[in-house]
C-alpha cells in the first residue's frame, strides 16, 4: 500500500517534467494479481511515470492470453489476463504500455518448465552453447546451465520464425503502445554453438572456409562475428516490418547493453545500426552501474560513435536496485544535462520493497 503514499514528482522536481517520456520497468511478480497492478498505477499516474514497461515474457512464458507458448507458472487464476488488465486500467489514466519481452533468455531455474509446450522443453536442439559445454546439453541435474540461463540460439534458422510468430500473436490480439524487446543478444561471445545453426552456417554461407572455426585468422573471425551480429539484426528488422503491417503505431524499443562499442563487439547486439536503419524507435541502454564516472564514459561512448540526430530516441536506463537514493538522482541529473529526450527507472520492485526508497529519492530531487 506504499504506492498510495507517494506525492508528485512534478510538484517537487519539475525537471523531472523535462523528460518527455519518463518510464517504469515493470517485472512480472507484479503482474500476478488486480491488486499489485493497481497499485503500480497509482504510483505511476501520482508520480509522472507515462510509460509503463510491464514484463509479459518472462522465460519463454506468457503472463498473456497465447496459443504458442505456454502460461506462465506465476499465474495461479488461471482465468486472469494480466495485460489485458494493466492496458485497460494505464489507459483510463492517460499512461501508455509497453509489452516487455525477453527475447532469448528463456529458462533460469534448475528445475525444467512443467509445461511439454514450453520451447525448452519442445525443442532443445534450439539452444545456444559456448565453446565448453558438452554435446549433450541436458542431463538429469540439469548441471549445464550456464551464466544467466538457458538462451534461444540466435542464428538457429527457426528460432527467428518462431519469435516472430510469438510478436505478431501479441501485437494482433492487444492493443499496447509499444513493443519491448529485452534479452535481444546473444548471451556472451564464447556463445554461437548451436550445432544445428553452424551446419546452416557452413552449407548456406560459406561451404568453401569451414576453417573460419579453426584457423583463428582475423578475418574469418570476424566473418563469423558479424554473421552473429546479422541474425539478431535481422530479427530486430523483421519485427519492425511486422509492426509495420500489423500495429503501424506502435513503438518498437529494446533494453540494450549501455556501452554501445561493448554490446556490438562482445553481445553481437548493434543499436546504433537498429536506429540509424529505422528498425528501432527507442533503445533503453542499462546503464545500471552506481558508479557515476562509469555512468558517464558510457554516455560518453554514444555522443562519440552516435551522430546527435539519433540521440533523441535514446531513454537513459537507470538503476534503483543497486544505489541509493542520491546516486540515482546523480544519474537523473546527468541525462537530462545531457539532453536525453527520456529515462528509464529499473525497477517498480524496489518501490515495492522499499517504501522509504522513493521517498528519499524525491526529497533529493529538490533543489
Amino acid at each position: 500500500m506504499a504506492a498510495f503514499l507517494f506525492l508528485s514528482l512534478s510538484k517537487i522536481y519539475p525537471g523531472f517534467q523535462s523528460f518527455n517520456e519518463r518510464c517504469l520497468w515493470v517485472v512480472r511478480n507484479t503482474m500476478v494479481d488486480r491488486q499489485s497492478i493497481d497499485q503500480m498505477i497509482v504510483f505511476a499516474k501520482e508520480n509522472g511515470i507515462n510509460n509503463l514497461l510491464v514484463q509479459v515474457r518472462g522465460r519463454g512464458d506468457a503472463l498473456y492470453n497465447s496459443k504458442l507458448i505456454p502460461r506462465s507458472e506465476l499465474l495461479k487464476n488461471t482465468s486472469f489476463d494480466p495485460l489485458y488488465y494493466v492496458i485497460k486500467k494505464a489507459h483510463a489514466n492517460g499512461i501508455k504500455v509497453h509489452a516487455w519481452m525477453n527475447v532469448y533468455l528463456i529458462w533460469s531455474k534448475i528445475q525444467d518448465p512443467t509445461s511439454e509446450n514450453h520451447v525448452l522443453n519442445r525443442n532443445p536442439e534450439w539452444i545456444d552453447k559456448n565453446g565448453n559445454e558438452p554435446t549433450t546439453l541436458f542431463n538429469n541435474n540439469n548441471n549445464n546451465m550456464s551464466g544467466e540461463g538457458y538462451y534461444l540460439a540466435p542464428h538457429h534458422p527457426e528460432v527467428k520464425q518462431h519469435l516472430l510468430s510469438v510478436f505478431r500473436e501479441i501485437t494482433a490480439l492487444y492493443d499496447f503502445d509499444g513493443l519491448h524487446l529485452d534479452y535481444v543478444r546473444f548471451h556472451d561471445n564464447e556463445y554461437g554453438n548451436n550445432s544445428e545453426a553452424k551446419a546452416y552456417f557452413y552449407q548456406s554461407l560459406y561451404e568453401q572456409r569451414k576453417p573460419i572455426f579453426n584457423n583463428g585468422k582475423k578475418d574469418s573471425n570476424q566473418e563469423w562475428d558479424n554473421y552473429r551480429r546479422a541474425s539478431i539484426t535481422e530479427l530486430v528488422k523483421e519485427t519492425k516490418q511486422m509492426l509495420m503491417e500489423v500495429r503501424p503505431d506502435c513503438i518498437l524499443s529494446a533494453a540494450v547493453k549501455p556501452n554501445l562499442l561493448l554490446a556490438r563487439n562482445r553481445y553481437f547486439q548493434e543499436w546504433d545500426v537498429w536506429l540509424a536503419a529505422g528498425y528501432m524507435d527507442w533503445v533503453m541502454p542499462m546503464n545500471y552501474t552506481p558508479d557515476l564516472r562509469k555512468f558517464a564514459d558510457n554516455i560518453d561512448v554514444i555522443y562519440e560513435n552516435l551522430p546527435e540526430k539519433y540521440r533523441n530516441r535514446i531513454m537513459m536506463g537507470i538503476a534503483l536496485y543497486n544505489q541509493s537514493p542520491l546516486d540515482a538522482v546523480d544519474k537523473i541529473y546527468y541525462s537530462e544535462i545531457t539532453r536525453f529526450k527520456g529515462i528509464s527507472l529499473f525497477s517498480y520492485n524496489v518501490i515495492v520493497k522499499q517504501p522509504d526508497y522513493f521517498k528519499k529519492l524525491k526529497h533529493s530531487l529538490k533543489y
